[in-house]
Parts: C-alpha cells; structure tokens; sequence
C-alpha cells in the first residue's frame, strides 16, 4: 500500500476537482481493493487493475458531485490548438498542473497516466476500457490542448 498510495492519489487528483475529494476517492480505493482482492486473477496486472479500481472510484465521486451542483456546460473545445508531437516540458510543474486541470477528464486522464505514470497505451486502455485507438485520439487531441494552454499563458502579462 505505501508504494501505490502516493502514486493513486496523485492520478485521483488529476481526476477530481479537490484534494479532499482526492483522499476520499483513494480511501475508497484502498476499501475497494480489499474487499476485490480475490478477484485479481494475475498478479502481474495489479498495476492496471489498482488504477481501474481507483479511476472507478473517481468517476463514482464525480457522477455524485454532478448530481448536486447545477448543470452547466464549458462548450471548450481544446482539440484544435497545435501538432501531435508535442509533448509537455516539465520544467515548469504548477503551470502544466494549472493546464491540466483546464483540460477534459478523458483528455486529463490519458496525459498523467501516459507522461506522468508512464502508462503504455494497452495499459490505458486496460484501465479505462477504451478501445487503444480512442486511447491514441485521445492523446493526441490532448496533448494538443495542452500545448495551446500552455502557450497561451507564456502570452500573458
């Protein structure tokens, strides 16, 4: 559990608006996988199948935090911004945090398990049950996002 937990938080706060949200998704994680375990058939796929467990528990406390905030639509559409063969620099960590947290879910979600826990794209796919080529779109489009945010703020005063 040590090893994974900082690991799990740090993807369920790329998931979930809060950081509190973030340790109660991981706390619901941790109960999740004991209560699974069993069903692990390989042990190889612990990794894929504690970042499903985790991603389900996220999407769980954001379908509930829908529910009850009032319904409103961003209408972003970031897919439209820069070339596919970008890929963030990490030099600047509370930039490309404040960028990530402007993108989509699924687009958020793809960039931190690919660059940040350096996910394969089966892997992700695995994880999210997405076909790989969504995964591909996804982060191509992504990462497209996320050079254009990142632009765009080295343009500001």
């Amino acid at each position: 559990m040590g090893e994974w937990e900082p690991r799990l938080l740090y993807y369920l706060r790329r998931l979930v608006p809060q950081e509190a949200d973030a340790w109660d998704a991981l706390q619901r994680t941790w109960l999740a996988v004991y209560r699974d375990l069993r069903r692990l058939k390989d042990p190889k796929a612990l990794r894929t199948w504690l970042y499903r467990v985790a991603r389900n528990q996220a999407a769980t406390h954001c379908r509930r935090q829908f529910r009850h905030e009032a319904r409103r639509d961003d209408g972003a559409d970031l897919a439209n911004i820069a070339g596919p063969d970008w890929s963030p620099a990490l030099e600047d960590a509370e930039r490309v945090h404040k960028a990530l947290a402007a993108l989509s879910l699924p687009h958020r979600e793809v960039i931190t398990l690919q660059f940040l826990e350096q996910m394969t794209i089966d892997e992700i796919a695995a994880i999210t049950k997405t076909p790989p080529g969504t995964i591909k779109s996804r982060l191509h489009y992504a990462k497209l996002a996320l050079k254009g945010l990142l632009e765009a703020g080295e343009n500001q005063p």
